[in-house]
């Protein structure tokens, strides 16, 4: 235990009984080099990550790794509200895992292990063992005819409209994702009301340690539980080489919703398309729109990507305007999957009062034209029960549900 204090050398020490010794060397009194200079007296070093040391250890981190860089680091930590800040600053420091001090014993010196069996597993490449083959989620990317059609609209309203059927209690519960790649950059976290501290960069950089509990104390969650992850506001477009991050990230969730909305065809991540088990493409019947699709279906095309996974969205449809949704799913070669009414006056509302159209409006007609997508991104999802008259009428009057949290 590498720490200014021996706060959690006793819990440890009781954890670890049988399994390791861990003595408890102060930080303040021995460098990082007199440290790496000892190794041959330790197998593995323990950061002390609680709130008070967490920045002093991060820095210790990469002194060590600096001088070692095979250095099996571990952090030491407690659950709290600053837990996922924590484990994101351990994680960029270069600390391998987070052991949290109230876990029982057996999970502790479980995680410890397989540290180890990483340290020790031999350079030379080997076979893989057979295992039993792995679930994996589907992905369903979002594609927009050109900047402005509502595909981030159309994707933050999906992902938060996913919930567990109640009588799933006792399963395990869906987890989803909204893969948010569109440009600008982090507009669907800021419909959301989200500043996400973990992007794409960070879940890259950790691959082999991006499993389900990463996903669940790293990446930022709205209160519907869905999961998002994308890069920070400003960043220009990138994902180029998805297929190892959305490989990993399919065998975490059961359904990521990819949002490239904004992207022209040339910024488009080609090997994100070809994993996906769908690609909706949205366009609305604007002349603009309607030119930029027939570029971009050529695009799909040289890519040799438009087939059966591909299919038509009509966004702020009016029987009223030019050709119909079945006349341009018909011109294009595209599948209609669905059509959207224009309710942008109703959706600029709820994000002026940083709502989604779901919390003021549940059956505005655009969601309830969002029946068919949700049934298709998840055949046992059952639309919400009509409002009740009280209900309508606290909407009328302006009435809001309070919080819960």
């Amino acid at each position: 235990m590498y720490a200014p204090d021996n706060r959690h050398h006793a819990r440890m020490s009781a954890k670890l009984a049988g399994f390791a010794d861990v003595a408890w060397l102060d930080s303040r009194d021995i460098a990082p080099t007199l440290l790496v200079a000892q190794q041959t007296s330790w197998v593995m070093v323990l950061l002390d990550y609680s709130s008070a040391n967490a920045q002093y250890s991060s820095e210790l981190a990469r002194q060590l790794l600096a001088l070692m860089p095979e250095l099996p680091l571990v952090a030491v930590g407690g659950a709290g509200s600053d837990q996922g800040a924590i484990l994101l600053a351990a994680m960029r420091a270069g600390v391998r895992d987070f052991i949290d001090i109230e876990s029982p014993a057996e999970d502790v010196q479980k995680n410890l292990q397989h540290v180890l069996a990483q340290r020790q597993a031999p350079r030379m490449p080997v076979a893989p063992e057979a295992t039993a083959p792995q679930a994996r989620g589907r992905l369903v990317v979002l594609l927009g005819s050109r900047p402005g059609v509502g595909v981030t609209t159309l994707a933050v309203q999906l992902g938060t409209s996913l919930r567990d059927p109640a009588d799933a209690a006792e399963a395990r519960p869906r987890r989803q994702l909204l893969l948010d790649l569109g440009q600008p950059s982090g507009d669907g976290a800021l419909y959301l009301n989200l500043s996400p501290d973990f992007h794409c960069e960070d879940a890259q950089r950790n691959l082999s340690r991006l499993d389900a509990t990463l996903a669940r104390t790293a990446m930022t969650h709205h209160a519907s539980g869905l999961a998002v992850l994308g890069q920070p506001g400003g960043a220009a477009p990138a994902m180029q080489d998805a297929a190892p991050l959305m490989n990993r990230l399919l065998g975490v969730f059961d359904l990521v919703v990819c949002d490239l909305g904004g992207l022209s065809p040339q910024q488009l991540p080609l090997a994100l398309l070809r994993q996906a088990n769908e690609l909706w493409i949205m366009v609305d019947q604007s002349i603009g729109a309607l030119v930029s699709l027939d570029l971009l279906a050529k695009e799909l095309d040289a890519q040799q990507l438009r087939d059966e996974r591909c299919w038509l969205l009509v966004n702020r449809y009016d029987d009223n305007h030019g050709l119909s949704s079945a006349q341009l799913a018909e011109r294009f070669g595209l599948p209609l999957l669905a059509t959207l009414p224009d309710r942008a006056r109703a959706l600029r509302a709820c994000a002026a009062e940083g709502q989604l159209l779901s919390q003021q409006s549940p059956n505005d007609p655009y969601l309830r034209a969002l029946a068919p997508l949700l049934l298709r991104l998840d055949p046992g999802h059952a639309p919400p029960p009509p409002a009740t008259a009280l209900q309508r009428l606290a909407r009328h009057l302006g009435i809001r549900p309070w919080k819960t949290k």
